[in-house]
């Protein structure tokens, strides 16, 4: 089976090496193909402009769209509209939901002035939104918040570390190794 893998940075694997990405190894511990198709970057509507293919999606991103102030009504739109594309191609999608990002990540990160306690409450609410958003619609999820902690995360306090994408990718075998039996 082939899972195209849509997202930013945390898709990509930003800092880490291909073959240590939570798609390449998902891919090692299911036997099914996670395309890794993430950008680094990206936002939910650039996401949303991307061709779908494969039997499978997975989908996940939001967190750049917040960097750039955007309601979180913008990236929660996007990803329905991914989803809903999706399924009209006969492609189940699952909706990654995302980690928090740590109390330390600086401004740096950001084109102009940003203010990180807005971004991280943004974050948490958005996240919180996709769950239910994801059970209206009857869209599968994998809540990665519970998985995640600031030990997975790399120096910047946004990427994941090498421990984050194994930890990734096991929550992600899980889903498929539970969902397609």
């Amino acid at each position: 089976m082939n899972i195209l893998c849509i997202g930013d940075s945390l898709t990509y694997g930003y800092g880490i090496r291909r073959a240590e990405t939570w798609c390449a190894l998902a891919s090692q511990l299911t036997g099914h193909t996670f395309i890794n198709k993430g950008i680094n970057g990206a936002t939910t509507g650039e996401m949303a402009e991307q061709e779908l293919s494969g039997d499978e999606l997975f989908v996940m991103g939001g967190l750049n769209n917040l960097f750039m102030g955007m309601s979180t009504r913008v990236p929660l739109a996007d990803i329905r509209g991914i989803c809903e594309r999706a399924r009209l191609m006969s492609i189940r999608p699952t909706v990654g939901i995302p980690m928090q990002i740590s109390d330390t990540v600086s401004e740096a990160w950001c084109e102009g002035p940003v203010d990180m306690d807005i971004v991280r409450a943004s974050y948490a609410a958005f996240a919180d939104d996709l769950v239910l958003q994801c059970r209206a619609d009857g869209t599968a999820f994998i809540d990665l918040r519970p998985v995640i902690g600031p030990e997975q995360l790399s120096f910047d306090g946004i990427h994941l570390n090498r421990q984050g994408h194994a930890l990734v990718a096991e929550a992600v075998a899980a889903h498929w190794n539970t969902q397609r039996r």
